[in-house]
């Protein structure tokens, strides 16, 4: 009865350990794939004052890709931010038609690294200097979220990797008392219930974020390793507590 009853408690541990485990994973996941997919398209656009000569214009463009902060830069000419405004809307291009001359300026599209976005206005502030900019556009809202989104990736990160350690240490622990101490009663019974929780827990898990396959964005399932990985440090948490109640 007594095996039974340990039996059953590993059980329900280690499916709420699978579960949360493979929550963690799963919110990892769309942190960086949430951050990934804002940075594709996050750009700065640096607008100039009137027409700056071709030679000039190399010279600024050489200099934006010398900055480290820049992982690449382009200029834009006014004939082609009207073409690209032409293919996002045409209604107002011809609206634009009407005044005459194109008046859109000429500008540069700048990419910042990964590494620059946590300092970038600072950056922006530094290339004032540089030339007669019109204006500067960019994305206030868009960065922050980069920048949470990697916040938090990395807090799931830490997290993950001190549960690791954890698992790793406890397993080590284990192996040193079971080459000293005989194996407790009921020793296969506890591997098996956390075995078999920890593959019930990750059921769980999938079970409940299945609907998120409807959005590619938000479907980020862990790969095959991280899951035989939580089964595996869930059987060990069996194997570990039958040691324990061996070596007591």
């Amino acid at each position: 009865m007594v095996v039974r009853s340990r039996t059953a408690w590993v059980f329900a541990f280690a499916v709420c350990a699978a579960l949360s485990a493979q929550t963690l994973l799963m919110a990892e996941g769309q942190c960086r794939r949430l951050e990934n997919a804002l940075r594709e398209d996050f750009r700065i656009m640096l607008f100039l004052r009137g027409e700056v000569p071709d030679s000039r214009l190399k010279i600024l463009e050489e200099k934006l890709r010398a900055q480290p902060e820049v992982e690449a830069a382009r200029y834009v000419s006014p004939e082609e931010a009207l073409a690209s405004l032409k293919r996002a809307d045409p209604e107002l291009v011809d609206a634009v038609a009407l005044v005459g001359d194109n008046p859109l300026p000429g500008s540069f599209e700048v990419t910042p690294t990964s590494e620059s976005l946590p300092r970038l206005v600072a950056w922006i502030d530094s290339v004032q200097s540089l030339a007669d900019w019109s204006d500067v556009r960019w994305k206030p809202a868009q960065l922050q979220a980069i920048l949470r989104a990697r916040f938090y990736g990395r807090w799931m990160r830490l997290i993950l990797s001190t549960l690791f350690c954890v698992c790793a240490a406890l397993a080590l622990w284990a192996l040193a008392v079971s080459l000293r101490a005989a194996a407790g009663k009921g020793e296969t019974a506890l591997i098996a219930a956390g075995g078999l929780g920890g593959a019930c827990g990750l059921a769980f898990a999938a079970i409940a974020a299945w609907p998120l396959r409807r959005d590619e964005l938000l479907w980020s399932w862990p790969p095959f390793w991280t899951s035989a990985a939580v089964i595996a440090a869930c059987a060990g948490l069996g194997w570990s507590l039958s040691l324990w109640r061996s070596e007591s």
